[in-house]
């Protein structure tokens, strides 16, 4: 039996077999990347906008630091290893926070860091209000020494994060001392919350990265893919046949019309092949049997219906020629 020759793909035929393979592989990686980064870049960076963070510096100072076990008792921390892992063990810093002037001195402030006896006391000095002022939690305004008592100190947005750009052991060595001021950032759509970093230009970048490289990339593999579908592989298979049966006659034309017919690799059955010959010289054989004997059925119906029809006859004629005359009438 003859091997089939190899048919070698033309440089057009590798080049769309490269092009849709790179344009498969970018739609995945793409997709896989895009929704890799919602919940790690996306979802903190819109996040962070919609809080509405001020850009200009608090001051802060920690009040008081409240260590946790349990997940009932953990509704929050301030810091956290791994945005997506239950909660045991939390720590909360809680910090009292103040509007300050840009031009403010934030390295030494001095209202803070003094210590009270030593700090000068107006006479008309309210001790009953400073008294009651102090145990108050939450906004007390800018008319107050504090703008905020107890908020929640987080590192960012989310209070998580991963090693090395967030290590919590370093964070809270760092805020967790009582007494300890710092700068901090509030959010005007919830006060109750400050954060120890921004910087909103970082923000900005990290979401169009996130964004502006996986999406367009998706869509252009997705609206190439379509077109290679719809178009250029239709546009193929339609032309196909056409040169397969072109390259057939050729090959006959070549052989003769004496030539072996050439059996079908897959073993069915053509007009070509010899089990096909067999199958109708068969399926003949047995028709020319049934016609022949239906025919001799025909004939000696025929042959028995003559011979009684003329010995009927030959009687009839009999009677007439005896009695001399017509039958009477019964």
């Amino acid at each position: 039996m003859e091997e089939t020759p190899e048919i070698k793909q033309t440089w057009q035929q590798k080049l769309l077999f490269y092009t849709t393979a790179f344009f498969v592989l970018l739609g995945t990686f793409s997709l896989f990347s895009f929704l890799f980064l919602v919940p790690f870049v996306i979802d903190p960076a819109f996040t962070t906008i919609f809080m509405e963070f001020d850009e200009t510096p608090a001051l802060c100072m920690t009040v008081r630091v409240d260590r946790r076990l349990g997940v009932s008792n953990c509704s929050w921390t301030s810091c956290r290893e791994g945005c997506t892992k239950d909660i045991y063990d939390c720590t909360q810093i809680l910090v009292h926070y103040k509007k300050v002037p840009p031009d403010f001195n934030l390295t030494a402030p001095p209202d803070i860091r003094t210590p009270r006896e030593e700090r000068s006391i107006p006479d008309d000095f309210d001790y009953e209000k400073n008294t009651s002022e102090e145990e108050q939690t939450g906004l007390m305004g800018d008319d107050s020494e504090w703008y905020y008592r107890e908020a929640r100190l987080l590192p960012n947005v989310k209070g998580c994060g991963y090693p090395p750009m967030l290590n919590c052991s370093i964070f809270l060595k760092h805020y967790k001392e009582i007494g300890t001021n710092y700068t901090c950032y509030y959010s005007r759509v919830d006060p109750s919350m400050v954060i120890s970093h921004l910087d909103m230009w970082q923000v900005y970048m990290n979401l169009v990265y996130a964004m502006a490289i996986p999406i367009p990339s998706f869509i252009l593999s997705v609206i190439y893919l379509a077109i290679a579908y719809f178009k250029i592989y239709n546009d193929d298979e339609e032309t196909a046949p056409l040169e397969k049966n072109a390259e057939a006659m050729d090959v006959e034309g070549e052989n003769g019309p004496e030539a072996t017919p050439v059996q079908p690799a897959s073993g069915g059955i053509t007009p070509a092949s010899e089990a096909f010959r067999e199958d109708l010289a068969s399926f003949g054989h047995h028709f020319k049997v049934a016609m022949v004997d239906e025919m001799s059925r025909d004939s000696f119906t025929e042959v028995i219906s003559g011979s009684i029809g003329g010995n009927i006859g030959k009687t009839m004629t009999t009677s007439i020629s005896t009695t001399g005359g017509p039958i009477a009438d019964i």
